[in-house]
């Protein structure tokens, strides 16, 4: 017995000379000044930029300003008891949203708190809301492409996985529809979506709660919200969480789609802070680093090697169309193409109301399948010619041989891209319809009827040919075989058609 009791003496006095104790150093400030949801904070100068600091009170801010000699922090809620003279606790914790698996299926805050009404999710590790994007050397071409389901971007403006594409345009254009209809067709395509909500009213945010729930979203999704109403610090903070839970699952070799809806309301935000800070304005009233806020936040985005990648759509609002504006020019300069939606084509019931002409995808064009490149190549093109034509016909001028062949088919073009809320077409769907509009199967059909065919002819080619649909989806390539194929069920299509009329 004594030798053991020795033994355990023994091992528990090694055990003892392994820790080194040392006293416990806790930096304590105390607030100077409150302004609105600013607080300046004395006392703790080694604190980080973005480290979380915890109130007398309970509260808790985030250090967004360093001076001097004093710190600045915003509050991540609406001020209660906060006072001059309270103290305040650095915890030396950059601020980080809890994440995992779970999180898919919930609406949450910029902190990682449930907003949907249902538990906690539970947490695997936490991510910090701000850090360097991954280096040159990590980041891979961007080569597959990110189908919106939407026949005018998939075809005009193709977006590739990896890729940051801008959406802009007036208030109620169809920008946000945009968005979550992209969203919705990424069901069954092994794509993780984060729709992001950045100061807008908590109804619009349950109204894409609704949808996502309605269509069966939720189950690839995830909603960060920071509504209207809350403070200026939690919707800065909102995009960086969302970014980070999107490269939570992007380590994981995932493929996300997050939209930033929208980064003008994230500007706003973030100018409230700076002015509460007295930072010097710059152009329009914002402050001079708005630039790097941004582009550090959309660098971000990215195709990894040998990994998953992050896709980024921010949206942005302009006003009376003016795209020259300080944020739009800024994020236009910054992704890797636009698509802009013109309220006079949204009212002229042209929806969506993409503008082709001030739209543009740099790096998208490379990311299309063969047999989608061929049909569409000259599309935009031959487009803008149409047009054109356009124009001098309504000036009283008329076109003759092939300017007249080149307005027609123009028009029936015009309607094809046209396309309802919710409905989405596949990329073997969209092959088809414009190689037939290609082919000139599309010129006998009267303008207005031409997506109402084309629809129908898609449904008797998945009812009778399937092979047809599915031969292009798995060989990305339209052979001359195909071709004929398609051609020939077309052909008795429409004689039976005009029997039946």
């Amino acid at each position: 017995m004594k030798e053991v009791a020795k033994r355990i003496g023994k091992a528990l006095e090694e055990g003892v000379r392994k820790y080194e104790f040392k006293p416990l150093e806790l930096e304590v400030g105390t607030v100077q000044s409150i302004n609105e949801d600013i607080v300046l904070i004395s006392g703790i100068s080694k604190a980080k930029y973005y480290e979380v600091v915890n109130f007398e009170d309970g509260s808790k801010g985030i250090v967004i300003d360093l001076d001097q000699n004093t710190v600045g922090a915003f509050l991540l809620e609406k001020r209660g008891k906060i006072k001059v003279g309270i103290s305040v606790y650095r915890t030396g914790k950059v601020a980080s949203i809890p994440v995992s698996e779970e999180v898919i299926g919930r609406m949450i805050n910029p902190l990682g708190e449930p907003l949907d009404g249902k538990p906690p999710y539970k947490a695997l590790k936490s991510y910090p809301v701000e850090r360097e994007a991954p280096s040159l050397f990590k980041r891979d071409f961007v080569r597959e492409q990110l189908y919106t389901g939407i026949k005018v971007i998939d075809t005009m403006f193709p977006i590739g996985k990896g890729q940051r594409e801008l959406i802009l345009g007036d208030p109620s254009t169809g920008k946000t529809s945009i968005a979550v209809d992209t969203i919705l067709n990424q069901k069954d395509k092994n794509v993780i979506c984060i729709y992001v909500a950045i100061g807008q009213r908590k109804q619009s945010i349950l109204d894409v709660y609704s949808i996502f729930e309605k269509h069966g979203a939720l189950s690839y999704s995830v909603i960060v919200a920071a509504s209207s109403e809350d403070t200026p610090g939690l919707q800065f903070l909102a995009p960086y969480s969302a970014t980070a839970i999107a490269e939570y699952f992007l380590d994981r070799g995932k493929d996300v789609l997050i939209v930033y809806d929208d980064l003008t309301k994230h500007a706003f935000a973030y100018q409230s802070l700076s002015l509460l800070l007295k930072r010097p304005p710059g152009r329009e009233a914002f402050p001079g680093d708005i630039f790097y806020i941004h582009s550090r936040l959309l660098e971000r985005a990215c195709k990894i090697k040998n990994g998953g990648s992050i896709t980024a759509l921010p949206i942005v609002e302009t006003q009376a169309g003016r795209i020259e504006a300080y944020i739009p020019t800024n994020l236009i300069s910054i992704t890797d193409g636009q698509i802009y939606l013109d309220i006079n084509l949204f009212n002229a019931n042209q929806r969506p109301a993409v503008d082709v002409g001030k739209s543009v995808s740099r790096i998208g064009g490379k990311t299309q399948i063969p047999a989608l490149k061929e049909v569409v190549e000259f599309l935009r093109l031959y487009y803008a010619q149409f047009l054109e034509l356009e124009i001098f016909t309504k000036l009283g001028v008329k076109v003759f041989g092939e300017g007249e062949k080149i307005l027609e088919r123009g028009k029936r073009l015009r309607e094809l891209l046209k396309q309802p809320r919710f409905k989405h077409y596949q990329v073997e769907e969209q092959v088809v319809i414009f190689f037939l509009l290609n082919e000139g199967f599309f010129d006998g059909v009267n303008e207005k009827e031409v997506n109402k065919v084309a629809d129908a002819i898609i449904e008797k080619i998945k009812e009778r040919e399937p092979l047809i649909l599915n031969e292009i989806k798995k060989t990305k390539v339209l052979t001359e075989n195909l071709k004929r194929k398609i051609r020939n069920f077309v052909e008795v299509y429409y004689e039976n058609y005009n029997k039946a009329d």
